[in-house]
């Protein structure tokens, strides 16, 4: 239960994050230092999993995906505290926390994180989604749940591919200079739900991948 907890946590840390545009500047900076702790908590927590891995391609990807994570959790980090107005403001030299280029990694980066946590979370469905079955104790072999777990699904999918072009993923990614978009331009619950959409889809396409390599 402990472990289904840190990892439904860190997925809503890591929404609120991206969801900087609806917070207060200092809170997104606190939470933002708490994300890099929930994820090694994450982290030291799976690693017997990541040890026990079967097959030589799922586990070279799976490390690829993380060593990606990881360098990215990295510039994120250090580009924030570069660009702090709170936290560290007066810390950090200002040719620095003027620069261009760490305002756009710091805003296009976590676009990629999203990306390669769901291909993570894809990759390592069965065993979460075993945890969901423990925690909550349902049928799952049943019509009604099937039924319902797809449809919520789709529902997500279609959320993800909307919130993609609405967010303007693809230029964000090749770090265009964007700040607010339609997306943003949303309540807070929509854009949530965008981006929860978006986590969604790339889970769905790990999970693909890791059936067919499987």
């Amino acid at each position: 239960m402990k472990k289904i907890f840190l990892d439904v946590t860190l997925l809503m840390l890591f929404i609120l994050v991206m969801s900087f545009h609806f917070l207060p500047k200092i809170m997104h900076e606190v939470l933002g230092l708490l994300l890099p702790v929930a994820m090694l908590g994450h982290f030291c927590w799976n690693f017997k999993t990541f040890k026990s891995l079967t097959g030589t391609i799922k586990k070279r990807l799976s490390m690829l995906i993380d060593v990606a994570l990881f360098v990215c959790l990295i510039v994120i980090i250090f580009t924030g505290i570069c660009i702090s107005n709170h936290l560290f403001n007066g810390m950090i030299d200002m040719k620095l926390q003027r620069n261009i280029t760490i305002h756009q990694l710091h805003v296009s980066l976590p676009f990629l994180m999203m990306i390669l946590s769901g291909l993570h979370l894809g990759l390592h469905w069965q065993g979460f989604c075993q945890r969901i079955k423990n925690l909550i104790n349902i049928n799952t072999d049943s019509k009604i749940y099937r039924i319902i777990s797809r449809l919520f699904i789709l529902m997500l999918i279609a959320a993800g591919i909307y919130g993609s072009f609405l967010d303007r993923i693809g230029d964000r990614l090749m770090m265009k200079h964007i700040f607010a978009t339609e997306a943003t331009d949303l309540p807070f619950i929509a854009f949530a739900a965008l981006m929860a959409g978006i986590f969604t889809l790339y889970t769905v396409i790990g999970f693909f991948i890791n059936k067919y390599i499987r």
